[in-house]
């Protein structure tokens, strides 16, 4: 009989280039689904702005506003599009994830004079006015 000394186990290194990669992978992955996440969120907050304006200021009204567009941060939780009504004079839709708290408001910025006004509105004579009082004739 004869007796063979066991090997020594090999010694097992880090792979620094494979674990960099496999951690650029995972980034990219991840930077992906970000990105997918948030095509999504705009495709539902300008489909969540359209449907509310139907609702709040009848289809000939809302048909009328022109393109509605995601706003670049919206609120935690909150679904935000905005369509430019006239130069300087926006109308923005924010609502709850859930379809809940819509609430529209028309934001007016006056460039003589470096100031803008918010007037919350919620029907097509309180929108009308809104634009009045923000100098839209």
């Amino acid at each position: 009989m004869t007796l063979v000394q066991p090997e020594a186990p090999l010694r097992k290194r880090t792979d620094a280039s494979a674990l960099i990669a496999l951690g650029l992978a995972a980034i990219a992955t991840r930077h992906e689904e970000l990105r997918a996440q948030d095509r999504l969120d705009d495709e539902r907050a300008v489909f969540h702005a359209q449907a509310e304006a139907v609702a709040a200021f009848g289809y000939d009204a809302a048909a009328t506003l022109g393109e509605w567009l995601p706003s670049e941060s919206m609120p935690e939780g909150m679904y935000q599009a905005f369509v430019e009504l006239v130069p300087n004079t926006s109308l923005i839709c924010t609502s709850g994830r859930d379809g809940d708290r819509v609430v529209f408001e028309v934001l007016a910025y006056c460039g003589t004079c470096n100031h803008h006004s918010t007037t919350l509105v919620g029907s097509l004579d309180e929108l009308v006015g809104a634009l009045r009082k923000a100098g839209v004739r």
